[in-house]
């Protein structure tokens, strides 16, 4: 499946990688590899990730090593990621 990114989760993205470049380059590289890794994954296989209690049409895959989750949902053809988030949010829709 195609693979595309809500506005909001590019930028949830580029805030992300920026914070932890800002700290460590390398774990900032390691962590863009795991996402990509992640969303290949999303791509080969849209219905394996558990799907969100409040929102049945969206699914969540935590990024294992890493506290954040991507959101996402299947619109047709498509897999669109809605957000990249830190895991200790309370919810993705507050």
């Amino acid at each position: 499946m195609r693979v595309r990114f809500s506005k909001l989760a590019l930028a949830e993205l580029d805030i992300t990688l920026d914070e932890i470049r800002a700290n460590n380059p390398a774990a900032a590289s390691r962590f863009e590899q795991r996402v990509r890794r992640v969303i290949e994954r999303i791509a080969q296989y849209p219905e394996g990730a558990q799907r969100v209690e409040q929102r049945p049409s969206v699914r969540r895959v935590p990024l294992v090593r890493y506290p954040y989750a991507i959101h996402y949902t299947i619109v047709e053809d498509d897999v669109m990621i809605l957000r990249i988030i830190h895991g200790a949010r309370r919810s993705p829709w507050e």
